[in-house]
């Protein structure tokens, strides 16, 4: 399969965010497109979206999206013990797709976003994303979680989830003034003590990265 442009993933990210508000739903983006809006470099691969509801499973949301868009279209998983179906974005042109991830607050331990705090860059996209903290932290939940997968292909992954993390801790320093007591004052208890744990982990193998975690108000 051909690597997708990234003018072309963010194109998937519209449609998806469209779909779902033709169904009443809003949502934000989280993972690689998300860190590529606020200014990461690497291409995202795919779309990971966050629909906040509680009205609906996952299931429900796959169906919502191919009901509102023909673009889109379900496939059994390869894992042949899933129950679940894939969702991709059918591109123009050839035989070429684009995969979406569909994700609830809860899921992965992905905090609610109240709907006056969904961020967007105006400069770069008028998609919603996941704000820049929480963005960052789920960034860190994955690398720990890949890190401790017993399936090699999961593990590999930690080295794009370090690249990922130094960039977003770079530009929460430089470009946003990320503050942890203000910018993280509404996200639960458990999550912010979770992070606190890995951030040490993280500086325990990374520690160059100590000085921009501490600039945000870390204590490593």
């Amino acid at each position: 399969m051909s690597y997708l442009r990234l003018d072309e993933v963010e194109r998937v990210a519209h449609a998806t965010v469209a779909a779902l508000l033709r169904a009443g739903i809003r949502s934000c983006l989280v993972g690689g497109m998300a860190c590529s809006i606020y200014g990461n470099q690497r291409v995202p691969g795919d779309v990971d979206i966050v629909c906040l509801t509680d009205k609906h499973t996952q299931v429900e949301l796959k169906a919502l999206l191919v009901a509102n868009d023909p673009n889109f279209y379900t496939v059994a998983s390869k894992d042949p013990f899933a129950t679940y179906r894939v969702l991709w974005y059918r591109m123009p042109l050839g035989f070429r797709r684009c995969k979406v991830d569909v994700l609830l607050p809860g899921i992965m331990n992905i905090p609610a976003v109240p709907i006056p705090r969904i961020a967007y860059r105006k400069s770069r996209s008028d998609l919603p994303l996941m704000p820049f903290l929480p963005l960052l932290l789920l960034k860190l939940q994955a690398w720990q979680d890949h890190g401790e997968a017993d399936k090699l292909y999961l593990q590999a992954k930690q080295h794009v989830d370090v690249r990922d993390i130094d960039e977003l801790l770079e530009l929460a320093v430089s470009k946003y003034g990320i503050d942890l007591k203000k910018d993280g004052k509404w996200l639960p208890e458990s999550f912010l003590k979770a992070a606190v744990r890995r951030v040490k982990a993280y500086v325990r193998r990374f520690p160059e990265s100590a000085e921009n975690w501490s600039a945000i108000g870390f204590r490593v």
